[in-house]
Parts: structure tokens; sequence; C-alpha cells
């Protein structure tokens, strides 16, 4: 609920209100069950016994080619597991399938926030400045539920617990917006604010995955969230100047700093579980950090050619950042996860009344994408190598009711590939494959 009231002031002209209530809940109640067989080493059975389900690996997914011991490596063919009962039985397994999925798969949050806000528009009489100036005050209440494992002790075995985890707290959000007219068509602008940004439900929940290693349990694996992660919170500063050549004709410079607290990162740890250790990779929140940076940026459409030339259009921007934080388990300060240092992105357009048509290249450099502990090896980053990414859109409006939209992103398949330390030491490869879609939009 939103309100405005015209103050008709020398500075304050415009002042508004406003107050918002939303309520967020999920919950993993899984319809797969997992379940496990370890054959004793001894009585593991040969592949040459199954040749029905092994096959050589067709993917060709692997970047390093030339290695045929990565690339022609043996996998399952999984066409039969539609049925599990009858997939267990081919390898002679007649351990009872669980009833329910394991209890620490189970998990349910709900989030309640509860804001107001104030904002004031000015105006500073004779000076060329002009912005607004507000606060916004916020109350989060979560919950959390699932469960958890209670390590054993002495006398008491290891069992799975309930987890009740209730948090709320409040916070108080002021920003400012100024901007200066230094001519008719070039303005400075300024802006300081104070954000929060809530981890995902996933990075909170409480479900945990354990990847044991039969061959060598010093290489036990395991994934999970963390419900006791805390919101992020930064303090901003922006100082930009921009200058155009026409309404739609500009090109931009900003400088920005943020000052942040609580940034999540992916971090692994030893845990033990019915008495063996994993290594338990979860989102923990990161020490204070700082990132700095600026961004340039040009849009240009070539209106001073006739039709149908003039339509056409270009946008590009390139950004800088510099960020750091302290890594006590590295022993060094290191740049925030995920944030690349260098990256840019370009974009040709057309646009008439009817037609509207894009395509976008985003490029970003190699970034820290988090740290692994590794068996005999001790805590090491890992990277995601830069890529390039091609969408595009086209859209036609054949009538003011009736719009057609076609979207495609990912057009040349981009591999990201994350790395150890080097790029000779391959993590993990992924493909978000090409994806065409097609939307129609009818307005009555």
């Amino acid at each position: 609920l939103d309100g405005t009231y015209n103050l008709n002031g020398n500075f304050f002209h415009t002042l508004m209100a406003g107050v918002r209530y939303a309520e967020r809940f999920a919950s993993n109640k899984p319809g797969l069950i997992f379940a496990d067989f370890n054959y004793p080493v001894a009585e593991r059975p040969s592949a040459t016994l199954f040749p029905e389900l092994i096959s050589t690996n067709t993917a060709g997914f692997f970047p390093y080619t030339g290695t045929p011991s990565i690339r022609n490596y043996m996998t399952g063919v999984l066409d039969g597991t539609r049925d599990a009962a009858a997939y267990r039985s081919q390898f002679g397994i007649t351990t009872p399938l669980p009833e329910s999925a394991s209890p620490l798969t189970l998990w349910d949050i709900d989030e309640t926030t509860t804001a107001a806000y104030l904002l004031a528009r000015f105006k500073a009489g004779r000076l060329p400045l002009e912005g607004n100036i507000g606060i916004r005050a916020v109350r989060t209440e979560e919950a959390v539920s699932g469960s958890r494992t209670i390590p054993a002790t002495s006398t008491t075995p290891q069992t799975t617990g309930p987890i009740d985890i209730d948090t709320s707290y409040d916070d108080y959000l002021p920003s400012l917006n100024t901007r200066y007219s230094l001519r008719d068509d070039l303005f400075l602008k300024f802006s300081a604010s104070k954000t929060l940004t809530r981890p995902d439900f996933g990075q909170m929940s409480p479900s945990l995955t354990l990847v044991p290693n039969p061959i060598d349990p010093a290489l036990n694996q395991g994934s999970a969230g963390n419900p006791e992660l805390s919101p992020i919170k930064a303090d901003n500063y922006d100082l930009a100047l921009e200058k155009y050549f026409s309404p739609a004709n500009y090109v931009y410079a900003t400088l920005f700093y943020k000052d942040v607290d609580g940034f999540i990162i992916s971090s692994a740890a030893t845990e033990v579980y019915d008495g063996v250790p994993y290594l338990i990779t979860r989102p923990r929140n990161a020490n204070a950090a700082k990132i700095k940076g600026f961004e340039l940026g040009y849009t240009q459409f070539l209106d001073f050619l006739p039709e149908p030339f003039r339509n056409f259009g270009v946008q590009a921007n390139y950004t800088y950042v510099d960020s750091e934080t302290p890594n006590a388990t590295l022993g060094i300060d290191t740049p925030l996860p995920n944030l690349s240092k260098h990256s840019y992105n370009v974009i040709a357009m057309y646009e008439t009344k009817k037609l509207s048509a894009r395509v976008a290249y985003n490029w970003r450099d190699k970034f820290l994408s988090g740290q692994a502990n590794i068996a005999n090896v001790g805590r090491i980053p890992f990277y995601t190598k830069d890529y390039g990414w091609l969408d595009a859109s086209i859209s036609y409006a054949f009538s003011d009711h009736f719009t057609l939209s076609i979207e495609g992103t990912n057009l040349t398949r981009t591999k990201r590939i994350s790395y150890y330390g080097v790029e000779t030491r391959p993590q993990n490869v992924y493909i978000n494959d090409r994806q065409v879609s097609a939307s129609i939009t009818m307005k009555f």
C-alpha cells in the first residue's frame, strides 16, 4: 500500500510513504527414495557380468580431449532405473527399499517480512539539484524446521533429532539519490544507501547429502545447507557522470564502493556422521569485505541516418571490480567469490513501433568460485574460467493487443569450466544448453 502527498514546498515538494507485508515459504518433500547398497570389496561383481548395463562414454563433454583415459571411461546405462525394484534385482540386491525418505532430507522454511518506508523528493530552488531521501524499516521473521544429526557420545550412539530455528531481526535502510545538472545535457549523480540481501531458501536448507567413497574413506564427501545463515548487509556509494547527445543516446561513467558484511561463500569442513568423517561443503557467512570499481557505458541509435537504418542501435558497457576479504583458512586476502574483475556487454538493437530485436553478447573474466579441502593436499581455491554468453530476442506487435516474441539463450552452447588452482586441474564442466522459447502476449 503506497501513498503520495504533494507538499508544494520550496525544497521538499513530494512526500511518499508505504507499507508492505510478504510471506514466503518452501518445503522439501521428495517423492524419490534414495537407497544404497555397498557390496563388500571382496564380493563386488565384475562389470563384465552386466554388459547390457555398461557402455563407454559418448558425450565428448570434457574440454581436455587429448587424454583417452579421461574421455573413454565406462558409464552406466540407466534405461532400467525407472523400475527401481527390477533394476535392483538384476544386481541380486534383496534388501528392502526404505518406506520414506531420510529425515535429513525433509525440511520447511517460512519467512515473513513487514516493511514501511518514508521518502521525500526535493528540488533545491535556484540550484540545479534534485533527488530524494528516504528510509525503509524492515522486520524479518524466519522459521526453519527439519532434522539434523546428533553426534555420538561415549555413552550414546549417533541419532537423528529435530531442528527448529526461529530468528527475527529489524533493519533500517536509509538511502539518498541526487542529480546535479552541470548543463542541460550533462549530469552528475550521487547515491548512498544501506541494503539487505537475504539468503536463498536453498542455501538455508538443513538437508544433508553424504557421498561415501568405498575405496578410500578419507575421500568421503557431502553437501548441506546452513539454516543459521545471516543476511548480507552492505553500505553502497555511487558517483556517476552522464552525457546525453539526445534523449536516447548517451555515455556514462560510474565509480562505486561497497562495504559488505556477511557475504555468502561455499566452504568445506570435516564433520562426523555415524562415526565416519565426511568433508561437508556448506554455505557460510564470510568476513567483512570491500568492493570497489567503475563502469563505462554507451548507448547510440543511428537516428542521424534515413529509414530503416535509423532504427539500429548499440549498447555497450565495461565493468571493473576489485574486491578483497580476509580468508582465515587460506591465510591471505582473497577476492570475493563469483565476482569477475573484468566484464563487458555488447547489445545490437533494432527498434520500431511494432518490431523489437536484440542480440546480446556478455563476457566475464575468470573468478574465484570457492575453496575445497582435498584429502592429503589441504585447502585450495577453485576458479571458473572466463566465458562468453550469446542471447537473442525478437518480438513483433501485430496490434495493440497481440504480440509474438521469440527468445534464445546461450545460442553458442557455452561451456563453463571450473578448475583447482590452475586450468590443467579441471573440477567441473557445465553446459546450460541452448534454449529457445516463444510466447504470445494478449492484452484485453
